[in-house]
Formats: C-alpha cells, sequence, structure tokens
C-alpha cells in the first residue's frame, strides 16, 4: 500500500488540527523501523516503489518548526509544507477560517527556511487559504501565481505540487489547477489507488492515527480496507 499523510499542527492542545509531538515521535521511529519507506511525493508516484508514504504538512504552523522538524531532521526523513504564504509570521486567521477554529501562530520565512534545508520541500497552499470552488478562475491562478512567486523567490524554486484548502474542489477547480502542478491533494480519506488522478490524489489525515494501534497496523492485509470503511463513513456523516 501507498500513502500520503497530512498533518497541520504538532502539538498538544487537542484541537482536530493537533497531533502530539510524542506520538510523531514515535510514529516516525516505528515506521522507519518497520519494511514502510517514507519519501518524497515524486518518489511516492513511481511505479517502482512499494508499501511506501509521503507526510505533508498543511498552512505552515510554528510547532511544526518547533516539534515536528527536529524529529524529521534527526531520522532524515523527507517531508513536504504546503504553506499559506499571505500568513507567514502571522496566525491563520484567513477570512474564511470557520467560527470557532484554533488559532495558531505560523512561521517566519527563516524558519521555513530551516525546514527546507532540512529536506522538507516547500508547497503551495494558496496565498488566503480561500474555497476555490467559490472563486474566478482569475482569482484562482492569482492565488496560485502569487503564492508560486514568493516561494520562488524566497527558495529560488516553484511549487511542483498543490494542496487545496479544506480539501475544497470541483472539476472546474481540478481543471485549472491541475494543469499548473505535477499532483494535487485533497482531504479524501484512502490510500493511493492503482489508477491515481494526479489533480485529485487522497490523504490519510492524521486525527485518525492518534492511537498506536492504527498507525502500527498501517500497512497491514486489512489496513486498506478500514481506511476505505473510515472514508464512506466520514462521507455518510457529513451528508447528515
Amino acid at each position: 500500500m501507498k500513502a500520503i499523510l497530512t498533518f497541520h499542527s504538532i502539538d498538544d492542545r487537542g484541537s482536530v488540527l493537533s497531533f502530539p509531538p510524542a506520538t510523531f515521535a514515535r510514529m516516525i521511529a516505528e515506521i522507519l523501523d518497520g519494511d514502510v519507506t517514507i519519501c518524497s511525493l515524486d518518489q511516492l508516484l513511481s511505479p517502482n516503489i512499494d508499501n511506501a508514504l509521503a507526510i505533508t504538512f498543511d498552512d505552515g504552523m510554528r510547532s511544526v518548526y518547533n516539534n515536528a522538524l527536529p524529529v524529521l531532521r534527526d531520522a532524515k526523513v523527507p517531508s513536504h509544507l504546503y504553506l499559506t504564504t499571505g500568513y507567514v509570521a502571522g496566525k491563520n486567521n484567513w477570512p474564511t477560517q470557520p467560527a470557532g477554529a484554533p488559532a495558531f501562530e505560523m512561521m517566519n520565512w527563516q524558519e521555513i527556511e530551516a525546514c527546507a534545508e532540512a529536506g522538507m520541500q516547500i508547497e503551495n497552499h494558496t496565498v488566503s487559504h480561500p474555497d476555490l470552488c467559490r472563486l474566478t478562475q482569475e482569482q484562482i491562478e492569482e492565488e496560485c501565481e502569487t503564492a508560486d512567486l514568493s516561494i520562488e523567490k524566497q527558495f529560488g524554486r516553484r511549487p511542483r505540487h498543490f494542496a487545496y484548502p479544506y480539501g475544497n474542489y470541483d472539476a472546474r477547480v481540478a481543471g485549472i489547477v491541475g494543469e499548473k502542478y505535477q499532483t494535487c491533494v485533497t482531504t479524501v480519506l484512502l490510500p493511493l489507488g492503482r489508477k491515481l488522478r494526479a489533480a485529485e490524489l487522497p490523504r490519510l489525515d492524521s486525527y485518525y492515527l492518534q492511537n498506536r494501534r492504527d498507525y502500527r497496523h498501517f500497512f497491514s492485509p486489512t489496513a486498506s480496507s478500514y481506511l476505505r470503511l473510515r472514508h464512506w463513513l466520514r462521507v455518510f456523516r457529513s451528508r447528515l
């Protein structure tokens, strides 16, 4: 099985966006002790690799720098940071943030640079974290291009990968954004299948992997069936 894991904040606050630092460190160590490869997205998409996963972080919370970076750097593990460029050195108070959402401090450029130097690839998560389905094509392209230019100015490379804010997209959005990047990732709770749509890659939210039992048996014969069940339960609840 191959999969993409997604994290937001690595902290002990217990919010829906939080993942405990001690659990994160233990998870990485136990994955590496097994027969699973942690690799980049580019490597993960190769047909020559199996039993592998890629690690991604959304938004750019400072807790990733404080609590995830030391673990990944010491383990020499690659990862990807989908950066919301308009809120660097600020807080995650973008206009579309739902009421009651937990507030987090965001990394500054110096901290993001330290992440990049340690092997974290900086990717595009737009400028202002909008619901792209509500934007015109021109607005979508501006969100992508402005964020690309900010990242290119800092690191000398344009992002190759993109994450839809809130995981929200439709066929129109995927058609616009998908032409700009090698991959676009969603919040669909599934492992990677054999037939991949590069503009609609699923990811496994770490919220569902905080139990040691879940990630220890991540690549067991029953893991894929379990994840698909969780996916459809999630879809069902969203329609209630």
